[in-house]
């Protein structure tokens, strides 16, 4: 097999393949409100005060001063486009334990990006 269009050095982490046993993170509040299915596989969260985390609604500032407002949900539940993004997706995993003042890196597939953190909410 030829390797012109194997590119060895991509570092990269594989795409996450979302299983239907996967765990389903719920905050305390809202186990009550979960189907059966969900219900089954459901994982009790704590959301930290101060901290960015699954439930953390994260507001941030990027490099042009552009701001930006996220919540980290499961990743069934993401809808990038209304700012609600999957527990492993790269930003997520960029804000996650981070504090308001904080300056993160976003390994993106386009070019990293840093992202200043201006507030945090449960």
């Amino acid at each position: 097999m030829s390797r012109a269009f194997v590119k060895d050095d991509d570092d990269r982490p594989e795409p996450t393949i979302l299983s239907a046993r996967a765990p389903y993170y719920v905050l305390g509040s809202a186990l009550a409100q979960l189907d059966d299915e969900r219900r089954e596989r459901a994982v009790v969260v704590e959301v930290a005060s101060g901290v960015a985390g699954f439930g953390s609604r994260v507001d941030v500032t990027d490099e042009r001063g552009r701001r930006a407002s996220y919540t980290i949900v499961n990743d069934e539940d993401a809808d990038p486009a209304a700012g609600a993004i999957g527990v492993s997706s790269p930003l997520a995993q960029a804000l996650t334990g981070a504090r308001a003042g904080a300056t993160v890196v976003w390994h993106r597939p386009v070019g990293d990006a840093s992202l200043h953190v201006e507030t945090i909410a449960p």
